[in-house]
């Protein structure tokens, strides 16, 4: 006697970085395709992930309507997961939060205890994998119908949801019964590397190139790039190193040292910085994380005693990532070009600036803070003031080099009852020379800006 017996299949362990070597007469089966699905799917995911970033890249613009109920809409549109995926919405969305609040009351309740409070919601967006379109498939006897059916596509799809505004839960007193979180209760997606990239940015914010001599050294700056993986970077609190200078709004690199420090700076990024941050995520180095949710808004309200929406919900994206496709970059970089007569590239920055009470018509003294040092003293004439200032962009007249190496740009504002006002009249070896005109003037106000490079 003789039974038909159909062989399971004997799954390998899938490899992102492994592909098939198809060979003339060699036997495909499931291993073989599901294995080629997975390095294609990777290759894909990993380029977007690694070589771009994540967040939203069209659409899903985030809104609440009052009418005819209180809900949050979210548009169609496109994002990138954490992990790579894309996830298309194709269809307006909408949340409506009284209902979300009845839903979980009671959760909330051990969380936040008895109403009236005041919450935070993020709007998440999360890809999903559906399967879909069941076929019959051969299967071995005494099988139900159910199980003889097996999907035969797998769908990208995506899950939208209201989650907490919060990284975890904190129960009082501690000793307290675990919360019973319901299916509908989660919490903000975590943004360890978009937070760092956040901070990164604000540090090369502060980065100004120009003449003179460069405020830190390389080993320097190369540190407060390093300090960012450090507790307490995300929120701009860490602390002081060794080599790290004092803090300062400004960090100074001088024409000649700024290409090599700044590469220098994304040298460390790139090969310490960014590993230890996706592993703080929960990942291997340099592997994308498990997490597949985007964060596309947070939403702040008051709660009244019933746990409904008292008053007007605000929505917050300062900590929504986006990405920018690379034809706008490429637009904003074309945008810096210096114009005029063979205009090249070039650095503007606010470099003095400062409040002036006229004491004469010869002198005049700092009214508050001044940035950089300004001061103001006698010129040749009544009423006129040569501006100077110290610090690491300190002033140097246009001609003192051929060609000038560097322009400022001056604006100020004269004040007194009186049509008055402040006039540049020379670039001068002592200083920017200004005349105040009127004779209600009192004393002024300026900002001067350095233009190099070009």
């Amino acid at each position: 006697m003789s039974s038909l017996q159909t062989a399971a299949p004997c799954m390998q362990k899938l490899d992102p970085l492994k592909r098939m070597n198809y060979t003339f007469g060699m036997l495909l089966g499931v291993d073989e395709f599901n294995q080629e699905q997975t390095y294609l799917l990777a290759k894909d995911r990993s380029q977007y992930r690694l070589a771009h970033g994540y967040g939203t890249i069209c659409g899903l613009q985030v809104k609440i309507v009052t009418a005819p109920d209180l809900e949050v809409q979210v548009s169609q549109g496109v994002a990138i997961s954490p992990r790579g995926e894309e996830i298309h919405v194709r269809q307006l969305m909408c949340a409506r939060i009284n209902d979300w609040l009845t839903n979980n009351e009671s959760v909330l309740q051990e969380i936040f205890g008895v109403a009236p409070v005041s919450l935070s919601l993020c709007v998440v967006l999360c890809y999903r994998e559906c399967p879909t379109d069941s076929v019959p498939v051969p299967g071995e006897p005494c099988r139900t119908q159910q199980d003889a059916m097996s999907p035969s596509h797998i769908a990208d799809s995506f899950q939208m949801k209201l989650c907490l505004n919060s990284d975890q839960i904190s129960s009082s007193p501690p000793l307290s019964p675990p919360l019973s979180l319901s299916e509908d209760i989660c919490f903000r997606p975590s943004q360890t590397e978009e937070d760092a990239i956040d901070q990164f940015g604000k540090l090369l914010h502060r980065i100004t190139v120009g003449p003179g001599t460069s405020s830190v050294t390389q080993s320097q700056l190369e540190e407060m790039v390093r300090e960012l993986t450090a507790p307490g970077a995300d929120s701009g609190i860490v602390s002081p190193s060794l080599t790290s200078p004092p803090a300062i709004s400004t960090i100074y690199l001088s024409s000649a040292d700024a290409p090599v420090f700044l590469r220098a700076a994304f040298l460390v990024w790139v090969t310490e910085v960014r590993p230890t941050l996706m592993a703080k995520a929960g990942a291997c180095a340099c592997t994308p994380p498990a997490e597949q949710c985007v964060l596309l808004a947070e939403l702040n309200f008051s709660v009244s005693s019933t746990w409904q929406v008292a008053g007007t919900v605000s929505i917050d994206e300062s900590r929504r990532p986006y990405l920018l496709e690379t034809r706008v970059l490429q637009e904003w970089l074309l945008n810096q070009v210096g114009g005029g007569v063979g205009g090249g590239f070039g650095a503007s920055s606010v470099v003095a600036a400062g409040r002036f009470t006229m004491l004469s018509v010869t002198e005049a003294v700092a009214n508050g803070p001044t940035l950089n040092g300004l001061t103001a003293t006698a010129g040749p004439s009544p009423r006129t003031f040569y501006l100077d200032w110290g610090g690491p962009a300190a002033y140097m007249s246009p001609d003192a080099s051929s060609p000038p190496s560097t322009a400022y740009v001056v604006k100020g504002t004269a004040i007194g009852n009186d049509p008055v006002g402040l006039q540049v009249m020379d670039f001068a070896p002592q200083g920017i020379l200004v005349q105040i005109t009127g004779t209600s003037a009192t004393g002024w106000t300026v900002e001067i800006s350095e233009i190099t490079g070009g």
